[in-house]
């Protein structure tokens, strides 16, 4: 009696454990199958949203809040930055380092080995100028950019390089830097280099929507792009004296239009004084004429008749023994022929 029922309490007690374990098996099973099943729920920032695909196809996009989808391996959530979230990216093509010279600031220097001058572009006049350059895009399309992700840096890249190429081709160098402030090109010039940046950014998302009217579109646009511009070493330091030349050429230029202006001022001046004082002398001796004038103006008129006559007489002896007394000697010749010598004052006996 005491072996049978000791064998049934051990198989009781095996059967019971058995049964726990089986039970903590279901449970932990379950709630794994709970924690499978609520893994893809997510919480999507508020500067980005969610791509979620279903089996390697994007299925939707969610933006920011509570996102739940199934789980993995049936649906993927992939977060992506927001719609108004710019993404930066430096131009690696464009981003050499530049040689520090002595006692001089560093330059970008034209190397001999042609693959190490990519930042070097070639202007409309064949010069040359270093870009450094920084892309700041969005995403537009998740769906083609979740395709090329992981094509998407070098892409830009190649993509921003040909577009530099072609916009500084088209422009001349005082339309992409101040190469030479005194002459910097006018209005023109200073408003395509306002432009320029402007130019680079168009240029550059006509060239993403070629890609993507060819169904390879990256999925991005470029919103702003920022430029640095430089000239390849010892250009610079070459538009300088150039510009030290122009800015003393000028100094002398202004010198000399002042001089002239200053010599033409003082001419001007003389010939109004040389003016001013011929008509003070001109106006005096035509008042010296018109006294002088006068008597005999006013003689003239009575010059008739026998009265004229005496007058006119009286008139010339009156000056007639006026000029005789200044006379040494007068010698007076008779009409018919007689000479009569008539002594002035001072003179001698009459002869």
């Amino acid at each position: 009696m005491t072996g049978p029922a000791a064998g049934d309490g051990m198989d009781g007690a095996w059967t019971q454990a058995i049964r726990l374990a089986f039970g903590f098996l279901f449970a932990a099973i379950g709630v794994l199958a709970l924690a499978w099943a609520g893994s893809n729920l997510r919480l999507v920032p508020p500067d980005a949203r969610a791509a979620v695909l279903r089996l390697g196809t994007v299925a939707r996009i969610a933006g920011p809040g509570l996102l739940l989808a199934w789980p993995r391996p049936f649906e993927e959530v992939v977060l992506l930055p927001g719609a108004d979230r710019q993404i930066e990216q430096p131009v690696r093509r464009f981003g050499g380092t530049p040689v520090a010279l002595t006692g001089q600031p560093p330059e970008f220097q034209v190397s001999p080995d042609a693959r190490s001058n990519a930042a070097f572009l070639l202007t409309e006049e064949t010069a040359l100028v270093h870009l450094r350059a920084t892309l700041f895009y969005r995403i537009s399309d998740p769906a083609a950019f979740l395709l090329a992700a992981a094509h998407v840096p070098a892409a830009l890249d190649r993509l921003f390089a040909a577009s530099a190429v072609a916009v500084c081709a088209s422009r001349g160098l005082n339309d992409i830097l101040v190469a030479q402030p005194g002459t910097a090109g006018g209005t023109t010039a200073a408003a395509s280099r306002e432009t320029f940046r402007t130019d680079l950014v168009r240029e550059t998302n006509r060239r993403l929507a070629a890609l993507a009217q060819q169904g390879a579109g990256l999925g991005v646009r470029i919103d702003r792009i920022d430029v640095a511009v430089a000239l390849p070493g010892g250009a610079k330091a070459a538009f300088d004296r150039i510009l030290t030349a122009s800015q003393t050429a000028n100094a002398a230029i202004a010198e000399a239009r002042t001089d002239a202006a200053r010599t033409a001022l003082a001419a001007t001046q003389q010939r109004e004084r040389i003016l001013a004082e011929a008509a003070a002398g001109a106006a005096e001796r035509r008042a010296e004429a018109t006294a002088a004038a006068a008597p005999v103006i006013a003689l003239a008129g009575q010059m008739h008749g026998g009265a004229g006559v005496a007058q006119a007489r009286a008139l010339y002896f009156r000056r007639a023994g006026a000029l005789l007394r200044r006379a040494q000697a007068v010698y007076a010749v008779d009409p018919q022929g007689a000479e009569l010598l008539l002594p002035g004052p001072g003179a001698g006996a009459p002869r």
